[in-house]
């Protein structure tokens, strides 16, 4: 069996305190002018939390400023985004650094959105290329087992630690290594009517490693830390079992590592530098697809970075449950100016693993690949994207 590795990165892990900081400033922003041009990034370090980039939202005169000022967002919100986003990660009490102690360093351009640029939000304002990707595994959401697996663990494992905060910090990370057979096909139709696409079976999942590091208080040694942890994992494995992928709450014990460098006293943003948009493969398909072009986190809903990469996966999911075969691949590519994507391009993969292109004539026509289409269709300016990058953007 091949083996399929994938990661999942906690709300308190230090990548992922700029992810949210950035993402809550975009909630913020769209939430008061739908059409705002965001561009921002964060990057977090012992007690500072940096933050530059560009915001414009709001008209002169506009009731969607609120405090006065010529931006519908104000320097002081911003500043208090940062310190709720680590408030909820988990910090403060004994997990430092404790949100309010917090110095919080901007440089970020605040104006109101010009008429002429609110006249070109259609338009694509940068050249990108994404990517979107749907398996035919409908038990893991059509996304890459070890991907999900990986996902499901993490979230169940922060959860919990929100009960044992005293013993558990909020940085940690959860890396799977599990084996399948993704060829285990059948000659049969699709078996449409149980959700799968394509003719394949469900596979059967084998466990290399399952590897959790996750910050803990002094004095809660390697022995507690298993007493305490293993039963949250098991648990997690024996819905994942439940729902369908067989063999994976049968994990040996020496297979789990927890902690293998030892001690992990220190995390966060003490224990280690974050920066926003850094975790690319964890946001997307995991490290086994290819992923095109930027990060989704820190940018406002009408760039093409970010309607691109949600309309991308869309079609990819229609268009396995439509043809059939192992998976799909979509990859449209906008360059500046664009209304719709200049290239558009789809494959499948058989049951074979054999690639074919999908003709063009199956393909939505152009205005669906249209910026306001796709926002509009998929009510991108409603979207919480905190929520999102922190469960996961195609979860």
């Amino acid at each position: 069996m091949k083996s399929h590795i994938a990661e999942y990165v906690s709300p308190g892990h230090p990548d992922r305190l700029a992810d949210a900081i950035v993402e809550s400033i975009v909630d913020l922003a769209v939430g008061r002018d739908p059409e705002a041009l965001v561009g921002v990034e964060c990057a977090v370090h012992t007690d500072h939390v940096f933050i530059d980039g560009r915001i414009a939202a709001g008209r002169d005169g506009s009731p969607s400023r609120p405090h006065g000022d010529r931006c519908a967002v104000s320097n002081a919100e911003i500043e208090e985004i940062a310190r709720k986003v680590y408030r909820e990660a988990g910090y403060g009490d004994i997990w430092i650094h404790a949100p309010e102690k917090l110095k919080v360093i901007q440089n970020v351009c605040l104006e109101p959105l010009s008429d002429d640029e609110r006249a070109i939000r259609s338009l694509s304002d940068d050249q990108n290329v994404v990517t979107g990707y749907a398996c035919n595994y409908p038990e893991t959401d059509y996304l890459p087992p070890a991907h999900f697996i990986a996902n499901y663990i993490g979230r169940k494992v922060d959860t919990w630690r929100r009960t044992v905060s005293d013993k558990f910090g909020p940085d940690f990370k959860v890396m799977v290594d599990v084996g399948y057979d993704a060829a285990a096909v059948s000659s049969k139709p699709p078996y449409r009517d149980s959700g799968r696409a394509a003719s394949m079976m469900p596979p059967r999942y084998r466990w290399n490693r399952l590897t959790l590091s996750i910050q803990h208080a002094p004095g809660v040694f390697a022995a507690e830390q298993h007493e305490l942890v293993l039963p949250v994992v098991s648990g997690a494995l024996a819905e994942l079992e439940a729902h369908g992928l067989a063999g994976i709450s049968s994990l040996p014990l020496e297979n789990l590592i927890l902690n293998g460098m030892g001690d992990f006293i220190v995390g966060g943003p003490e224990g280690d530098n974050g920066l926003s948009g850094k975790k690319l493969a964890v946001d997307f398909y995991g490290p086994e697809i290819p992923i095109g072009g930027g990060a989704i986190c820190g940018k406002d809903p009408h760039k093409v970075d970010v309607a691109g990469a949600f309309r991308a996966r869309e079609l990819a999911l229609r268009l396995l449950k439509e043809r059939g075969g192992s998976a799909v691949t979509v990859r449209l590519g906008w360059t500046p100016g664009d209304a719709a994507p200049a290239f558009r391009e789809a494959e499948s993969v058989d049951s074979l693993g054999l690639t074919h292109p999908i003709p063009a004539s199956a393909l939505p026509p152009e205005d669906w690949f249209s910026i306001d289409s796709i926002v509009t269709d998929l009510r991108l300016t409603a979207l919480s994207r905190r929520e999102r990058v922190l469960r996961g953007y195609f979860f």
